[in-house]
């Protein structure tokens, strides 16, 4: 998981092994209703039919073992070839022990930053910006004078721009921690934030997460089409591709029914219901989806749907990124993990919630992990069970 693909909040950190909080979280698991849904594409022989309905009681113990681990709630996607797997356990919100559904929504934070790092590279293949653009030339007086010389549109997609981070900015957590989670800072209120601080190193030098180049990245969008970010993102790619249950909201509410997202907080430690935090990170972590669009949108993403095979080598041209728990490169706005050759796709992480979604480069294999937990509160153990679920699910172990 990437440390730095979360809002942060600054508090101490938790314990893990906190014996009310887990006695209370087997009580509500005991409580709640475990949802499997498996949808086979065709008829099948009945072998592997049988195999099929092993395989899948396998990962639902996977599933049930990663929220006896300390997540409220799990849900997986599982996609080989032409069978699909859906499976949740847990619950989906705490207060009164509703069940996680398969198709609850939830906030699936950076993976907003895949889906507009497409929309920019849409743009460079209608040849209405270059990659290589300066950003002060795209976005006259938007960065202060002499700051982001040299930043280029590729550096802000591959996190190699060295603009500081507004989500390292005690500030930006500051009215939540007094109480107010609906808070709305503005996009420039962010950037005016961050460019309050030096640059972290000259650009294209080094990798270093920041949310500060995908608001940029949107405004770009802005001033090039001439239209707001999210008219493009509706046109270019939740409409075509269906994405009925995606969508990026400026309000701090989830439309629809979706699962609850919590963090550890307090002395002694309680679970915290953060739902309601205001999307700040807007272009660059504010998506609301599902774990089938998010699933969707990779595919076609990797499948070459949304852009040309020039455009999809760009975006696949990696660099090193140096602050992950999992060994990983960044491409433009998708990542690279080896878990059993190679997996494309993007981790997730908004405050309360995380989700990673690894495809294979042939499209045919895919797996969607949410849990609606901070990774923090989760600890050690408790990532260690996420990413177990997520690699064997995904190499079929």
């Amino acid at each position: 998981m990437n440390r730095h693909d979360m809002n942060r909040i600054d508090r101490p950190n938790p314990p893990t092994t906190d014996g009310g909080r887990r006695l209370s979280r087997r009580l509500l698991l005991a409580a709640s209703l475990i949802l499997a849904v498996t949808l086979p594409a065709g008829p099948a022989a009945a072998t592997d039919s049988t195999a099929s309905v092993r395989g899948d009681r396998h990962l639902q113990a996977m599933l049930d073992g990663l929220v006896a681990a300390g997540a409220p709630g799990a849900i997986l996607l599982d996609r080989h070839g032409g069978h699909t797997t859906r499976l949740a356990s847990g619950v989906a919100d705490q207060a009164d022990a509703r069940p996680m559904r398969v198709t609850d929504r939830f906030r699936a934070g950076s993976q907003m930053k895949s889906f507009t790092a497409a929309i920019v590279l849409q743009l460079v293949q209608e040849g209405r910006l270059g990659l290589d653009d300066a950003v002060d030339g795209l976005l006259p007086g938007v960065i202060p004078h002499g700051y982001g010389a040299g930043v280029t549109v590729r550096h802000l997609l591959q996190h190699s721009s060295g603009l500081f981070n507004f989500d390292n900015d005690p500030r930006l957590l500051a009215p939540a921690m007094a109480g107010d989670l609906g808070y709305a800072w503005t996009p420039q209120q962010l950037l005016d934030m961050a460019f309050e601080h030096e640059p972290l190193f000259p650009p294209g030098t080094q990798f270093a997460y920041s949310d500060t180049g995908y608001i940029l990245a949107a405004y770009i969008v802005e001033a090039v089409t001439g239209h707001t970010f999210d008219q493009e993102l509706r046109t270019r790619i939740i409409r075509p591709l269906g994405l009925r249950d995606t969508s990026l909201p400026t309000v701090a509410n989830i439309v629809g029914r979706h699962a609850h997202g919590y963090v550890v907080f307090g002395d002694p430690p309680a679970d915290l219901d953060i739902t309601y935090l205001y999307p700040a990170s807007w272009a660059g972590g504010g998506l609301t989806s599902t774990v089938d669009d998010s699933a969707t949108f990779f595919r076609a993403l990797l499948g070459g749907r949304l852009l040309s095979a020039a455009l999809m080598r760009e975006m696949k041209r990696t660099i090193e990124v140096t602050d992950s728990d999992l060994p990983s490169g960044s491409g433009l706005g998708i990542y690279r993990w080896s878990p059993c050759g190679t997996a494309w796709g993007k981790s997730g992480n908004a405050p309360g919630y995380l989700v990673y979604t690894w495809i294979s480069p042939d499209t045919r294999h895919e797996t969607v992990l949410m849990i609606n937990d901070d990774p923090r509160s989760m600890g050690g153990p408790g990532m260690t069970a996420y990413y177990d679920v997520l690699a064997r699910a995904f190499c079929r172990r």
